[in-house]
């Protein structure tokens, strides 16, 4: 089973540039986490599963951590969540930045793990 958090939003200040450190931007991350064995498929408590309210609070502590690279964020994004979920038999970590400064229009650069 996976589950998946999807299009997490949030504004933090990951950059290289000092514009990106003091304004901040738009970030996007997405998440899944398989686990083999999901007990609460079939007790339906909440104890005996993967709990998502745990997962949003690891990433929104990790992205409130300000970092040059978004490789960086999303490696300790995923370190944490291997960390918290041993169970976890894939974690896959993606974070995007809107409208990076770059010389071209980009609407998103991405980094996945």
């Amino acid at each position: 089973m996976t589950i998946r958090l999807c299009d997490i939003q949030c504004h933090a200040f990951h950059g290289v540039l000092e514009e990106e450190k003091k304004e901040g931007n738009l970030f996007r991350v997405n998440i899944a986490i398989t686990i083999d064995d999901v007990v609460g498929m079939h007790s339906d408590d909440i104890q005996d599963t993967l709990d998502y309210r745990c997962v949003s609070n690891i990433v929104a502590r990790e992205m409130a951590i300000p970092s040059d690279l978004i490789e960086h964020v999303a490696w300790r994004i995923k370190h944490a969540l291997q960390l918290s979920f041993p169970q976890a038999t894939d974690i896959r970590v993606a974070v995007a930045k809107k409208n990076p400064p770059l010389s071209l229009q980009v609407a998103w650069v991405e980094v996945e793990m």
